[in-house]
């Protein structure tokens, strides 16, 4: 049998010719360094001039030879470490094996090794440190895999009942954790460095760090593989618990509205908290921490799986709808349905962090914790506030484009003497629509939001035939009040359309201009002396790539609003293909 990462028999380590005389050439090695030492006793003029001051190098085929033998010796003892391999607890708290120990000791007595011989030369040890850390690397990536392949033939990753904590499973990731941990240190252990720096200065070539990667790359790679098993094998811990936690997920979001969510939640936390405890008790805290995550990010799917899935359409199962007793509008339904999961959130964001105890705020409010905070904000607001806060991510959008692949809209808009004066002036790079290769522009002019100004209605330029780049120079004016346009959020809505006779008028883009910069609104530049002479604002005319935009899911899942529903349809048409 192979290891065929390394090349190593497993059924039987053979040394190499000579590797029986390691020890007395190494105690020549200290003898003859030791000897060196007491040049200090000689004039500073001889001590130079000694012809046993590059002793050590008498001694570099054997250090070589040794080091490979070392590792061949490293993984024969750790192949019988897990062979005799038994649990225990030691002066540690939670569990570990004997093996775990055993491959940290082979490690230790490496370095010992190396740090006895003192190497004299710096530059010259670069070579056997890299030798080093690769022996003590790959030793550790073999460890884990036997480690792991010991775990996957106890059935671990088969095992289809509930969860419960796996001793075994415990005591593996401790171990792997354990060896991972002998690793981080290696490089300040074996003064890497100020070996690095001796390179550096004896080459002058500038390029450091190629020589660091070449050692860091090593320890690294290593680091990052045990880390990977650790991670692999906790996965599962998540995943199987995954199944209770849906159901008691479901319990809290379809508990009856007289339920307090603190009470209605307490299913799930009691849950997680009787696993979590025999899971802190029995794991290193790293590796605990690494579940931690694992569970928390479960929860938020499976409390997003709530939001988006059952109760997204109040479509959850038939009986769920029995838990609330009495008429109730469907709107107010959803209302309480999302703000007790909001406050479920909350409520378990304070149980995994357990008063700095548990995952650091930062992390649980991780990308995927606001994802799910966002769609629960978007839930709680009425349709008209969330279309009004779509608007506002397209006018913020429109401010960070630098893309004209759709085009650019020029216009000039100013306030003055109660009445709003937009300017649609031309546009040029039009997509084209139609089958002759050119569009039949003309352009919407639209104030938002409608709430403000729900008494204008909609405006619109003539249709310019057979072209990309239409001259429009048409104005239009708006009977609005100065403060209604300093609303927060107040904007003209551009959207350019091809004009077609007998089908659908198609969707060529459109562009946002904020009300509060322009002329006479914006409180430094109230002044309207001379309308020609104002400046011309060009916009990047823009479509919607976001398919799957959060705000757009959330008023379509609002399958009774009319409201919702046609102002999705609309911008469905705008989304680009």
């Amino acid at each position: 049998m192979q290891n065929t990462e390394l090349g190593i028999p497993t059924d039987e380590l053979v040394l190499a010719p000579g590797a029986e005389l390691a020890t007395s050439t190494f105690e020549l090695y200290l003898a003859v360094q030791e000897l060196v030492n007491f040049r200090e006793n000689l004039p500073p003029q001889d001590q130079k001039t000694l012809a046993i001051n590059t002793y050590y190098e008498w001694f570099e085929p054997a250090v070589d030879k040794w080091m490979d033998v070392a590792k061949y010796k490293a993984m024969h003892r750790i192949r019988k470490a897990l062979e005799l391999n038994k649990t225990c607890t030691g002066d540690f708290i939670v569990k570990h094996s004997t093996s775990a120990v055993d491959a940290t000791s082979c490690f230790f007595q490496i370095k010992e090794f190396w740090r006895q011989l003192a190497w004299p030369d710096l530059v010259g040890s670069y070579n056997f440190v890299v030798k080093i850390i690769d022996c003590i690397c790959s030793a550790a990536v073999y460890y884990s895999d036997l480690l792991h392949q010991k775990l996957q033939d106890t059935g671990y990753y088969e095992d289809p009942t509930a969860f419960k904590v796996n001793g075994e499973m415990c005591v593996t990731v401790n171990d792997l954790e354990y060896v991972r941990r002998s690793l981080a240190a290696l490089g300040t252990e074996l003064h890497v460095d100020n070996i690095l720096e001796a390179v550096e200065m004896a080459t002058g070539d500038g390029n450091r760090q190629q020589w660091r990667n070449a050692l860091y790359g090593i320890l690294d790679g290593a680091t990052t593989q045990l880390e990977a098993r650790v991670l692999q094998i906790i996965s599962r811990v998540a995943a199987k618990m995954r199944p209770a936690l849906k159901k008691a997920m479901f319990h809290l979001a379809w508990s009856p509205d007289s339920l307090p969510t603190a009470e209605a939640i307490c299913p799930l936390l009691e849950y997680l908290d009787s696993h979590l405890v025999a899971l802190n008790a029995a794991l290193l805290p790293r590796n605990f921490e690494r579940v931690l995550h694992d569970v928390w990010d479960v929860c938020l799917l499976e409390l997003g799986q709530q939001m988006d899935g059952n109760a997204g359409s109040l479509r959850g199962p038939a009986h769920a709808f029995m838990c609330f007793p009495g008429p109730m509008h469907p709107r107010d339904k959803v209302a309480v349905f999302y703000e007790r999961l909001y406050e479920a959130l909350e409520i378990l964001v304070d149980f995994f962090h357990a008063d700095q105890k548990g995952l650091p705020l930062d992390q649980l409010k991780s990308a995927t914790y606001w994802r799910v905070e966002q769609r629960l904000q978007y839930h709680k607001t009425e349709t008209e506030g969330l279309i009004h806060l779509y608007y506002l991510q397209r006018l913020q959008d429109q401010l960070s484009t630098e893309s004209i692949e759709y085009g650019v809209l020029s216009v000039r808009a100013y306030f003055n003497h109660d009445s709003l004066c937009v300017e649609v002036l031309n546009a040029r790079d039009v997509i084209p629509l139609d089958p002759n290769g050119f569009s039949d522009p003309f352009v919407i002019i639209e104030l938002l939001p409608r709430k403000v100004f729900a008494h204008c209605a909609e405006q619109q330029t003539n249709v310019q035939k057979k072209t990309l780049h239409p001259m429009f120079d048409e104005c239009f004016e708006f009977s609005v009040t100065l403060e209604q346009c300093r609303v927060e959020g107040a904007m003209i809505l551009f959207t350019v359309m091809d004009h077609d006779v007998l089908t659908f008028n198609d969707f060529a883009g459109e562009a946002f201009l904020a009300l509060g910069n322009i002329p006479g609104v914006d409180e430094n530049n109230t002044s309207i002396d001379n309308f020609h002479g104002l400046k011309t604002v060009e916009l990047n005319l823009m479509h919607q790539k976001n398919k799957n935009h959060a705000i757009l899911q959330t008023l379509e899942s609002r399958t009774g609003d009319k409201m919702a529903q046609d102002f999705v349809k609309k911008q469905k048409q705008r989304i680009s293909a």
